[in-house]
């Protein structure tokens, strides 16, 4: 059952002011179409929040890396009267100036030339002039407030590679500005031409070193020549030594054959001897015949005929005695000499050293001959060697030398030019430590643009409702006042309701 609620008073119906009461209507309004669609804003708004959680997760990290340069205006003299001094002052940094700065470092020639000093390729499926296009849009030029430095700004995927590129773009646009504004470039251009003349010549004489003494496999020829030669010496003294010992042991054999041939293999270890027979029988005729001689003696003189034949008979007997020996062998026992078979152990074992020597003999002189033809190789190889690298030193010293005179002619037009623009680096860029699309970034926008999006779709289902709502809304409609109001007795509670 509905209950008849009165109002107040008419006076307290209309509203002070029109625009408190139009504000005050359309913030009911506002929150009423919020909580009335509360599930479409909690869908709409996770939804957004979550699409921006999952990009800001899975777009790649990019980083930037910033150098500052320094941009100095010529300086400027100001002539005055005679009674004042003239002075000179440094002109401001103009935009006129940043611009032209600017295009110097964006320019394609800049760019291409600080990608071909880093090596940088362009990704599978895109060509190198593509690429140079992305590199353009990734550098950003933005002089620093209130001063008179600029910043390069590189953005790149590594931090290491985004220092890397902005420092090379910088040391070119260095070169690159200096070259604008040149107003002579006869004698730089001379000495740059001389200097890669002579740079190729010099890499050339370094290439021709480097290839003669791979060719001959050496690194330093009298180091190498003094170690061979020594090496040579030992090898030497190693053979001669070789062949002494081969010559004692020649010796000692032939001194040991010789020996072994005059030392029986055998000797004698028992002997058994008789009385010789025959010795008994002549000493027995002698005795007989100087027993004859005494006798004949008694009877004739010693010159006679019968005592001569008996004295001649004697002596032939003593002589007969004389050639016979007294005792004769009956029985000997022979053995093996120990001395014999000694000489014999020690021939055999001179032998095989002997042979051993002579084997090896072959091989030490080889090596000792290889030392020496390498030797000879190495000798004949240190003229050239030093040949070449004599002629590489005059080049790399004549390159050397217009290096500094290239040197000195760009100080010397650096002088000339100090009335133009002047550029030096303040700071070289360091890799970043902060990526430039964080996530907190991508959370903020999904979490505003979710909250908006949810309330304007809200508020726009509402706004095509022609349904009236609020008392307000009747009032200006009706423009009468509202008397009473029937609530919805779904909404009342149940004490309300009886």
């Amino acid at each position: 059952m509905a209950t008849l609620q009165t109002l107040p008073e008419a006076t307290q119906l209309l509203p002070a002011a029109p625009a408190a009461g139009s504000a005050n209507l359309a913030a009911r309004s506002f929150v009423y179409a919020v909580f009335k669609h509360k599930r479409l804003v909690l869908g709409v708004f996770l939804l957004v929040f979550l699409a921006s959680a999952v990009v800001g997760l899975i777009r790649p990290t990019t980083w930037r890396a910033t150098s500052e340069v320094l941009v100095k205006i010529g300086e400027t003299l100001t002539l005055t009267p005679t009674e004042a001094p003239s002075h000179s002052y440094f002109q401001p940094l103009t935009p006129e100036a940043i611009t032209t700065e600017g295009e110097i470092v964006k320019s394609r020639q800049v760019i291409e030339e600080a990608a071909r000093r880093l090596g940088v390729q362009p990704e599978p499926g895109t060509s190198f002039a593509q690429m140079i296009d992305g590199m353009q849009l990734a550098l950003t030029v933005a002089p620093t407030p209130s001063s008179n430095t600029l910043q390069i700004s590189y953005i790149g995927r590594s931090p290491e590679k985004a220092a890397r590129m902005v420092n090379a773009i910088t040391e070119v646009y260095l070169e690159h500005h200096n070259e604008a504004y040149r107003n002579d470039q006869g004698l730089h251009s001379l000495y740059r031409q001389q200097l890669r003349l002579l740079e190729g010549q010099m890499k050339e004489a370094q290439h021709r070193l480097r290839a003669y003494l791979q060719k001959v496999h050496v690194t330093d020829v009298d180091q190498e020549i003094r170690i061979v030669n020594q090496d040579a010496i030992e090898q030497e003294k190693t053979l001669a030594a070789h062949r002494a010992k081969m010559r004692g042991a020649e010796k000692k054999l032939a001194a040991l054959r010789a020996l072994i041939e005059k030392t029986p293999p055998q000797i004698p270890f028992s002997e058994e001897y008789l009385s010789n027979p025959s010795v008994l029988q002549l000493k027995q005729r002698l005795t007989d015949l100087q027993i004859d001689r005494t006798k004949l003696l008694e009877q004739y003189l010693p010159t006679d005929r019968h005592v001569q034949q008996d004295d001649e008979q004697i002596a032939q007997l003593e002589q007969q005695i004389k050639r016979e020996q007294e005792h004769i062998l009956n029985k000997r026992t022979m053995q093996e000499s120990e001395v014999h078979r000694e000489l014999l152990r020690n021939a055999y074992t001179i032998e095989a050293q002997l042979a051993d020597l002579r084997e090896r003999e072959p091989a030490v002189a080889r090596g000792l001959e290889e030392m020496r033809e390498r030797l000879r190789v190495l000798r004949d190889a240190r003229f050239t060697i030093n040949n070449l690298k004599q002629d590489a030193d005059e080049k790399a010293y004549a390159f050397d030398l217009y290096w500094r005179k290239q040197e000195e002619a760009r100080i010397s037009q650096q002088l000339k030019n100090t009335n133009m623009v002047n550029v030096s680096v303040v700071q070289w860029a360091e890799p970043p430590t902060q990526p430039v699309n964080g996530l907190l970034l991508p959370l903020l926008l999904g979490l505003v643009g979710g909250l908006g999006l949810a309330a304007g779709l809200a508020v726009a289902i509402e706004y095509v409702s022609r349904r009236l709502r609020f008392e307000e809304e009747v009032e200006r409609y009706l423009e009468l006042p509202v008397l009473a109001v029937i609530p919805d007795l779904e909404t009342v509670p149940a004490p309300a309701r009886a």
